[in-house]
């Protein structure tokens, strides 16, 4: 009697996925690819701006430490590959692989009175914006405030762009990026960063 195992599979930079998905082929009995804005956003986002970036798969063997030895292989093929990815047993939570060196940028509305026109254009600008030194990754909301209105009487989401980078020094250059360019946008923009996976 075979066992099985399910699986998550999160890429950072979506345009990778055919690769992935490839590498998890040769070891997965079922995988679908799907996105990760259900467990990124707090709130709908317009499906246009949706990508897959997410596999859910399962890998089944004829007992318990062929599937670890199945798993290893597939972990050793995938770490070849040029992408962060995280890698998550669906059913324990437990995380296999995880990016290193990531975090978020919270763009925050408090202090605006009126919004400019073209904030939000420039700020989605931002979320796909990827460099030698790492990756952006963020979605569009279904409701924003009407630009050239007064937003004060507004309870405003903040807009939130998931960083990543190889090194906790390109995540901290990439922070400083991102804060300079939102400050470019507003002023009176506030920048929230949050670090994830930070080294002991």
């Amino acid at each position: 009697m075979s066992i099985k195992r399910n699986y998550i599979l999160g890429i950072i930079n979506d345009r990778t996925i055919l690769e992935f998905e490839g590498v998890i082929s040769n070891y997965a009995s079922m995988s679908t690819a799907s996105s990760s804005h259900m467990y990124f956003s707090k709130q709908p986002v317009d499906s246009g701006e949706i990508s897959q970036d997410v596999i859910f798969f399962q890998i089944e063997s004829e007992n318990e430490s062929k599937l670890d030895e199945k798993v290893k292989d597939l972990i050793s093929q995938l770490n070849e590959l040029e992408g962060d990815y995280v890698l998550r047993d669906d059913e324990t939570g437990e995380m296999l692989v995880t990016v290193r060196y990531g975090g978020q940028i919270a763009i925050k509305f408090d202090k605006i009175k009126t919004l400019k026109q073209g904030t939000f254009k420039k700020i989605d600008d931002l979320k796909t914006f990827n460099a030698d030194f790492g990756y952006c990754k963020g979605f569009k909301p279904n409701f924003r405030p009407i630009e050239g209105n007064s937003i004060e009487d507004l309870d405003v989401n903040p807009e939130v762009i998931y960083i990543t980078a190889d090194s906790s020094e390109n995540l901290l250059k990439l922070r400083d990026f991102l804060t300079d360019r939102v400050k470019e946008i507003d002023s009176d923009l506030e920048v929230e960063f949050t670090w994830f996976f930070k080294d002991e």
